[in-house]
């Protein structure tokens, strides 16, 4: 307890509010690596809504965008809620389970490339998920050809809204940026 106290005393915590309602508000959060290594003032905060209506986000932007840091900040800062800590910024969720994809899980030995890994991660997921579930994948449908990829990332994103999963999917592929933008709930 006195470390966590510390923690949260040392780098600015705010005690999380963890409710019955099934929506996540994260207002000025910051990456706590980021914080610790360059300082509160050196680094940008995030604010992000997921309501019953604004289930998912796909993040893009160029490489060194910061795409990973914005995915990675927001599942942090819950995780800290939902241990007993102080995240950094403003963080109301309930309880919830967190599963990811995020890396190069590739495996020579296993026979998986990087694109046929994510998908086994995926499916692992979806066979657990549930409506109290938030999603984080990073590079979705990559690792295979673009087209092809970005229309199985664009299924299975039509599957995480179909059975009401938060989610967070950060891409480079320029049919998923047109994909959400022509969906009306994502």
């Amino acid at each position: 307890l006195y470390a966590k106290a510390n923690y949260a005393l040392e780098f600015g915590g705010i005690k999380p509010v963890i409710s019955d309602t099934n929506e996540i508000h994260l207002k000025k959060i910051y990456h706590p690596l980021l914080v610790q290594s360059r300082g509160k003032k050196n680094v940008v905060p995030l604010s992000i809504d997921f309501l019953d209506n604004k289930r998912g986000y796909l993040i893009s932007g160029p490489n060194a965008g910061g795409k990973t840091v914005a995915l990675k900040s927001i599942g942090l800062n819950i995780l800290l809620a939902l241990s007993g800590f102080f995240p950094l910024g403003e963080v109301h969720t309930n309880f919830r389970n967190i599963y990811s994809a995020i890396g190069d899980h590739q495996s020579i030995e296993n026979d998986l490339s990087t694109f046929s890994s994510q998908l086994i991660k995926l499916k692992q997921i979806l066979d657990i998920a549930d409506s109290k579930s938030l999603i984080l994948i990073d590079e979705i449908g990559s690792g295979t050809d673009p087209q092809e990829g970005g229309a199985l990332a664009s299924g299975i994103l039509d599957t995480f809204v179909e059975i009401k999963l938060f989610f967070i999917a950060t891409t480079h592929q320029s049919s998923l940026k047109t994909y959400a933008l022509n969906r009306e709930v994502i």
